[in-house]
């Protein structure tokens, strides 16, 4: 054991050095830059290798969950020299062998608490460090005898990268520290030998590597750079009458102290000129260059408590007056019949080189577009007349300038009106008193050679006309409609060839008798009156059409016997 005490003796002699050059390192580092904390906190995650043993032969495992926690306080005089207080613990670790007669193989700890001093070179970006402690280790192994209390110290660094003046990022930190576990059990072993029962023993000291990182909370200053002060005015060209807006921040003056500011200008009248921000009113500025000065003091600052700084400004001249665009317009063909169109083009330029946009308008017809030339829509409204065309560029000043320009639109010429022709056809309604509205036999024949008209014209359109006699209208007002709709249904849903129903007008044309009469309307204008002299038309949303047999009955097969007569 003599051997192990020596070599803890050798380690603490080691680190009382180590300490005494950092101490030394203090004094000739302190002019590396002005970035220096009165103060600094560290919290971060942390793994500790042991490098020890428990009793009855239980090597600690390295113990990945932990945290250290560390504050430093720096000198004034030697301001990257500085008080450090350290701890850290270390949790669920274990034992190899595992232990697992206490019921776990995770319940090894490890805690430090510590205390010496930091040395650190303060830089813009990477800082690193060098720290050398002493203290006390609380072990708790997993075999046997319990937790222990222990001296312990050593020494490390590490390096952090500094985010803000106010935030660091602790990418590493490696520790060396020495502290002393003793073994109260005693394993035995065979020898290989003697064949004999032999005491098994470890080292007692625990030569433990802690690795950490985190983040960094730094706080106060020791900076004593020169006071300083920036001043803006935005913008930095203006006309007279325009506000130019101004601002002013101080360097290296202490946050804690409050600050009195100064506003003076050889041009303009300051609004505010006590304020770290304010305005200037150029109003009635001739044209030229201005500068503007501001002042910062620090009341509580006796000497060289002041900074001063200076921005510009330039009142431009004023533009001369804006000018309009100036449009012409012309229009091709210059008459056009109804129906055709005809294209505008506008030629449009801005003598202040202005960007322009275009707009379209006519009092008939309807124009597309929206660039340099458009297209000029006609309608049979438009016939006969002078349709005028406007042409519009606009700048991004909202300047506008018009032209306009015309085209002569033909009258059409109108086609005859055509008139409703009269079917010799009509199907009558009157050998079935029980259903008098149904199509027979008779009916159909006549609506088949009516279908077979239609589908040789597909342009004729054609009108069913249901009539009923006195007598019927009495009993079901309604009856003339049916006979109408039934029809139009046959012809287009019954019938061997189908019209389409757009093309068919079921009317009801009063008491004329128990038929329906068809009339044909050929493709053109209707003449006027013709389609009011038969009737009105039905309501198909009321009024809908029925098949010649009831749903579900077969028409009957085709027999070689003489056929029987129409029903």
């Amino acid at each position: 054991m003599s051997w192990q005490l020596a070599a803890g003796r050798r380690g603490v002699v080691a680190l009382i050095a180590l300490s005494c050059a950092v101490c030394g390192l203090g004094t000739a580092g302190f002019a590396q830059n002005a970035c220096r904390p009165e103060d600094e906190i560290f919290g971060g995650y942390s793994i500790l290798v042991p490098n020890g043993w428990g009793d009855l032969d239980y090597k600690i495992n390295t113990i990945p969950n932990a945290f250290d926690v560390s504050n430093t306080y720096y000198f004034r005089n030697a301001p990257n020299l500085g008080l450090l207080i350290d701890g850290s613990g270390h949790f669920l670790g274990g034992t190899t062998p595992p232990n697992l007669q206490n019921g776990s193989d995770n319940s090894t700890a490890a805690g430090y608490g510590l205390g010496g001093v930091q040395y650190k070179w303060h830089n813009d970006k990477l800082s690193p460090f060098l720290r050398g402690f002493v203290g006390a280790a609380n072990l708790s192994p997993d075999c046997c005898h319990g937790t222990e209390w222990s001296f312990a110290a050593g020494g490390g660094g590490g390096v952090d990268l500094a985010v803000t003046p106010r935030f660091s990022i602790r990418l590493a930190q490696v520790d060396y520290i020495y502290s002393h576990y003793s073994h109260v059990f005693q394993e035995t072993q065979v020898s290989v030998q003697s064949n004999q029962l032999v005491p098994v023993t470890h080292p007692t000291q625990w030569n433990s590597v802690r690795l950490a990182a985190g983040v960094v909370f730094n706080f106060g200053s020791y900076s004593s750079l020169p006071l300083s002060c920036a001043a803006t005015a935005t913008p930095a060209e203006l006309f007279a009458g325009e506000p130019i807006r101004l601002s002013t921040a101080g360097t290296n003056f202490n946050p804690k102290h409050p600050l009195t500011y100064g506003w003076t200008s050889n041009g303009g009248k300051v609004s505010s000129p006590t304020t770290p921000a304010t305005e200037i009113d150029t109003t009635g500025l001739a044209p030229g260059s201005y500068s503007v000065s501001s002042t910062i003091t620090d009341p509580k600052i006796r000497n060289a408590n002041s900074a001063t700084c200076s921005a510009g400004f330039v009142v431009k001249r004023p533009p001369p007056p804006p000018l309009p665009p100036v449009v012409s317009c012309s229009i091709s063909p210059s008459t056009i019949a109804v129906g055709e169109s005809a294209v505008v083009t506008m030629t449009a330029s801005s003598p202040d080189q202005r960007p322009l946009t275009y707009s379209w308008s006519a009092n008939g017809g309807q124009v597309s577009g929206t660039g340099a030339s458009a297209t000029l829509s006609t309608y049979a409204a438009d016939g006969g007349k002078t349709i005028t065309v406007t042409a519009t560029a606009t700048d991004d000043r909202s300047l506008s300038m018009s032209s306009t320009c015309s085209v002569d639109v033909k009258a059409p010429v109108t086609p005859p009106c055509v008139h409703i022709e009269e079917s010799r056809e009509q199907c009558t309604f009157d050998k079935n008193p029980k259903r008098p509205w149904r199509v027979d036999n008779d009916c159909k024949d006549i609506l088949d050679k009516i279908a077979t008209r239609l589908q040789q014209n597909p342009n004729e359109t054609l009108v069913i006309v249901g009539y009923t006699d006195q007598k019927e209208t009495a009993k079901d007002p309604s009856l003339a409609a049916r006979r109408s709709a039934n029809v139009k249904y046959y012809l287009s849903k019954d019938g061997s060839t189908k019209i389409d129903p757009a093309r068919i007008q079921p009317r009801q044309g009063g008491t004329k008798g128990e038929v329906t009469e068809f009339y044909f309307i050929p493709e053109g204008k209707l003449c006027a009156g013709e389609l009011e002299k038969l009737g009105t038309a039905v309501d198909e949303t009321q009024v809908q059409g029925q098949p010649r047999l009831p749903a579900g009955k077969k028409k009957p097969a085709k027999s070689t016997s003489p056929s029987s007569p129409s029903q």
